[in-house]
């Protein structure tokens, strides 16, 4: 009952931020970061580890973004820096209000199936015996953060082309984790998340920013709805034997016209999606109401997002108590997990205190504890 998680990634030691910048200017040799990275995931795994939690992740400490590694992984992929995709992106980014990472993963050549993720695991099933969960990006994220009109389209003539190859690749990714033993593939689908901020006709801010540097077209809130939900389908089809869950966030400015509006407006597409659990945010204010949201499921389970990462204030453990209860009433305890809204540090350079996600994770490994005792 309330399996405790975390959406994946966790606070970077400051050393290995360095080592990273040091790796990039010559500093560094490759053997050497590899030992970094090592040793930084020992550090975090344990402290997962240490916090409590039942199923845990490696950090992402070897990802310099959520999404934009697959290109240091995939082959067929360039990294571009944003300004040379439009040389006035960071305007375009602070005009919007938009955060992306500046190194973009540009499809310029033909995907070729690689390994994305099936080294984390083989390295953290060495240092720790817990059930352990691998993070992918959703073919969905990958077409619209990497396919660019002018790089792109002499291999992929539609964006759509890029995001099916992709999830043959994720697939066949998919499979392999399973064989090689891993406890839970989470697929990351902000995009779809972000939606609920758009309209039929008018794209959300992330689209509107990825309009003007990528080039990409909004297709109206219905199609993009349909094209996450296949795009994800595709991956996971025929998939047994292994837990499958998608995260959805959404980090909603208190201007948007659809602020405390929740993933209810994703029906019915999300709800056709073929996975076991739904991970989603909704401590973060303006998120919506998870009971809307968990009246509609049909057996699947809900990591229901109870703290924070863009806010330093530690919850107390009944602060979360209260989050969750309800939403146990509703789907039974073994349905629900407790979870933090989204990575602490999606990007390396995001600079959440890593004491004060400690300090998040042990509070909300208290409050399972005290709803377990409440439900048993």
């Amino acid at each position: 009952m309330f399996t405790t998680s975390v959406v994946g990634s966790f606070s970077r030691p400051k050393f290995l931020i360095d080592a990273f910048d040091d790796f990039s200017k010559g500093k560094v040799t490759k053997e050497q970061l590899e030992e970094l990275l090592q040793d930084a995931t020992k550090l975090i795994v344990k402290e997962e580890e240490l916090a409590g939690l039942d199923v845990i992740t490696d950090g992402e400490q070897r990802r310099t973004s959520f999404v934009s590694f697959v290109g240091q992984k995939i082959a067929g992929f360039k990294p571009v820096h944003i300004k040379e995709l439009r040389p006035d992106a960071l305007e375009v980014l602070r005009r919007e209000k938009v955060q992306l990472t500046y190194w973009r993963a540009v499809a310029t050549e033909p995907l070729k199936d690689s390994v994305i993720a099936l080294d984390e695991l083989q390295y953290s099933k060495t240092i720790t015996d817990r059930q352990i969960k691998i993070t992918l990006p959703s073919p969905y994220l990958v077409m619209w953060e990497t396919w660019h009109s002018e790089r792109s389209r002499a291999v992929y003539p539609e964006p759509e082309d890029l995001a099916k190859d992709y999830a043959k690749i994720l697939r066949r990714e998919i499979l392999r984790l399973k064989d090689a033993g891993v406890a839970f593939v989470q697929l990351d689908e902000p995009m779809l998340g972000d939606l609920v901020e758009a309209s039929e006709t008018e794209p959300d801010r992330y689209r509107r920013v990825i309009e003007q540097i990528h080039g990409q077209k909004y297709r109206g809130f219905r199609e993009e709805a349909r094209l996450a939900r296949d795009l994800v389908n595709e991956a996971v089809q025929g998939v047994q034997g292994v837990r499958i869950g998608m995260h959805m966030d959404r980090w909603p400015n208190a201007d948007s016209p659809n602020y405390g509006v929740g993933y209810e407006k994703l029906f019915p597409e999300v709800l056709d999606i073929k996975v076991k659990q739904f991970v989603l945010e909704y401590a973060s204010p303006g998120s919506g109401d998870p009971v809307r949201f968990a009246e509609a499921l049909d057996g699947q389970e809900m990591a229901l997002g109870v703290v924070q990462v863009m806010d330093r204030r530690v919850e107390e453990p009944q602060e979360i108590v209260s989050r969750a209860e309800g939403l146990a009433k509703l789907l039974g305890p073994e349905r629900v997990w407790l979870v933090p809204d989204c990575g602490f540090a999606p990007g390396m350079y995001r600079g959440f205190p890593k004491s004060v996600a400690f300090a998040k994770l042990k509070s909300m490994v208290a409050a399972a504890g005290i709803l377990r005792k409440k439900f048993s």
